[in-house]
């Protein structure tokens, strides 16, 4: 059977996002082929890997805390490093704290630990927007000497957009560190803002917005919806990648269809089943301009189990559930039903609900 690895990432985007590459690992930082940094500025270290598994710390803040109004004051955390000329800002930062800003082009804030051991993470930058900031950043993340995550985001925003904000999920090894870089380019004549970066440790089945999953006993049904913008959060089981909006559609349940026309853009829907056989009904809202062959498949543990094409490119009267068969899963891990584009077909992705029904052994779907 065909194998295909499930990404644990993403979010519908709220920076502007220059990728590094097609394969995505993230919210918004993007998975890019391995590469040793020549750079010796970059004072990577380069111990060589633990030999046996090292558990990580569950948190690791890094960053500015030092107030030179404040007689006694927090120092800077170990392992925040700034390069160039920073001046302290009137604006808060994490948990009250100060913040840091400057107009340096070659400034720089990096963020170092070796805390993190054989883990995964999920990073999360605190934004200190202003509209005077650069719609510009850069972040880079490093894993040793392998850089393992690169994009650009804007830091010119509203206050209201001020937060802990998701870079994606990164696996990091014991025994070198690890860092995470931020910078501008040379020529942004706009403020970099630098100020917490936090690292928290992921266990099974979690992404940044938390528990991947829903239950599934009986039945199920998953609806798509929009990340959360102010907690990114989400225990509902479906998943996002890519550049997706609301529609004007409305889907099973008056649900807001989500569309997207990002051609590397996908959906997921991901439910823990308790027993085996389930019949598959997917909610297709139609709409002419939609795609013709919309790739539906399912994974178990990262092992495709089925696959179809179904079209969505017809009047908006053909609207609604269609049986997908009957699937027999295992119980206890994790069934992912996907959606995405057939890269020949031009159209509209449209993502609208998913759901599982229990059927006893004998039973059909019809």
């Amino acid at each position: 059977m065909k194998k295909r690895k499930v990404f644990t990432y993403l979010f519908p985007l709220l920076a502007i996002v220059i990728l590094v590459a097609c394969l995505g690992r993230g919210h918004n930082l993007r998975k890019i082929r391995s590469e040793m940094i020549s750079d010796q500025s970059l004072n990577v270290g380069t111990r060589a890997p633990a030999s046996t598994f090292v558990e990580g710390e569950e948190e690791v803040v890094i960053g500015n805390f030092f107030d030179i109004t404040q007689k006694n004051s927090l120092d800077d955390t170990v392992g925040f490093i700034q390069e160039g000329n920073w001046f302290q800002d009137t604006l808060k930062g994490y948990q009250g704290s100060i913040s840091r800003y400057t107009n340096d082009p070659g400034a720089r804030a990096i963020y170092v630990t070796d805390l993190l051991g054989d883990s995964t993470y999920c990073i999360w930058y605190y934004r200190v927007p202003s509209m005077n900031a650069t719609d510009n950043a850069i972040i880079d993340i490093f894993d040793g000497v392998e850089e393992i995550g690169l994009a650009n985001f804007s830091l010119r925003l509203q206050s209201s957009e001020k937060g802990l904000y998701p870079l994606g999920e990164f696996s990091f090894t014991s025994g070198q560190e690890s860092r995470v870089i931020l910078s501008k380019g040379a020529e942004d004549p706009l403020l970099l803002r630098a100020d917490e970066v936090v690292f928290k440790k992921l266990g099974d089945y979690e992404d940044c917005q938390g528990i991947i999953y829903k239950d599934l006993d009986e039945s199920a049904t998953i609806m798509s919806k929009a990340v959360d913008q102010k907690t990114f959060k989400g225990t509902d089981g479906y998943r996002e990648y890519g550049d997706w909006v609301n529609s004007k559609l409305k889907g099973a349940d008056g649900n807001i269809v989500r569309m997207s026309e990002d051609e590397y853009a996908y959906s997921t829907y991901n439910f823990m089943p308790s027993r085996t056989n389930y019949c598959l009904q997917v909610y297709r809202p139609t709409i002419v301009g939609a795609l013709s062959n919309v790739k539906v498949s399912i994974f178990q543990e990262d092992v495709e189990i089925f696959s179809t094409f179904v079209s969505y490119n017809m009047q908006s009267s053909k609207s609604g559930w269609v049986n997908l068969g009957k699937h027999e899963v295992e119980a206890d891990k994790v069934v992912t039903v996907i959606f995405e584009r057939d890269p020949l077909d031009i159209g509209l992705l449209l993502s609208d609900a998913v759901r599982f029904i229990q059927l006893s052994k004998d039973q059909s779907c019809d």
